[in-house]
């Protein structure tokens, strides 16, 4: 697939029918693993804050823009994306390669009531997909959930953990399932599970989902302001005056 570099990190350039089609020829429909890395603006600046994240995020095999911000970004500073390629909307294609190719897939991540409303929802509008585990992201013995993903022998692993914690896990792990296609999902699974709502389909259109879920949940807005960080970080880097932050990233819970 074709990239281009955003503050030091290689973005997928194409739009979401592009990847999943250069994705199923190449992997999933060959059994061949990857790494996926879904990074918005929030993991943008915190991988610019973070040497050990940055390497982490990095090493994907392939990096997503999932968020307008770094899209937006990148036009501002000669690298133009094509469009923004959502998480969500990769794990929600992926599902639908994996029923009509009857994969395996493991899920790791969200709270144990979430997990069993998407395990719920799979069974019936995925029919053949094949579950070969699952796990909450509640688990603190995290080189066990690496194991059971290993004896599962899955095609797919959706890692729900929100960042750093996802990338972290597929980095340090993927060795133990190098047959699986893995991706960092953050906030998918409580969306697909119905537990909250995604923005109007008006608004993804838009480029405002991010407004949607101020709306919704306005103790968000310390987060948000990640976003207006991120763009001046970028642009200052871009003119060759700063590169690196110091500070370390905190756990989060769930992507923006």
């Amino acid at each position: 697939m074709q990239t281009e570099v955003v503050s030091n990190l290689s973005y997928v350039n194409g739009d979401l029918d592009e990847f999943i089609s250069y994705m199923n020829q190449h992997h999933i429909s060959q059994r061949r693993g990857a790494m996926i890395a879904t990074v918005n603006p929030e993991i943008g600046y915190a991988v610019m804050k973070d040497h050990a994240y940055h390497q982490v995020v990095s090493s994907a095999d392939y990096v997503l823009p999932d968020g307008v911000g770094v899209v937006l970004m990148s036009r501002m500073t000669q690298s133009p994306l094509k469009s923004r390629i959502a998480g969500f909307d990769v794990f929600m294609s992926m599902l639908d390669l994996a029923n009509k190719q009857s994969k395996r897939i493991f899920l790791y991540g969200a709270k144990k009531e979430v997990l069993e409303a998407v395990k719920q929802r799979i069974d019936t509008e995925y029919p053949n997909v094949v579950l070969a585990g699952s796990c909450d992201g509640y688990q603190a013995d995290k080189r066990f959930v690496a194991k059971q993903i290993a004896r599962s022998k899955p095609d797919m692993v959706f890692v729900a953990l929100g960042y750093p914690n996802q990338e972290n896990f597929i980095y340090e792990y993927r060795h133990l399932f190098p047959q699986a296609v893995c991706i960092g999902l953050g906030g998918s699974f409580d969306v697909f599970s119905g537990t909250v709502k995604r923005a109007p389909r008006w608004m993804i259109k838009t480029n405002t989902e991010w407004l949607y879920r101020l709306i919704v949940n306005p103790w968000r807005w310390k987060r948000m302001l990640n976003i207006p960080k991120y763009a001046f970080a970028v642009l200052k880097e871009s003119k060759g005056k700063k590169r690196y932050y110091p500070e370390q990233v905190k756990d989060q819970t769930k992507q923006l």
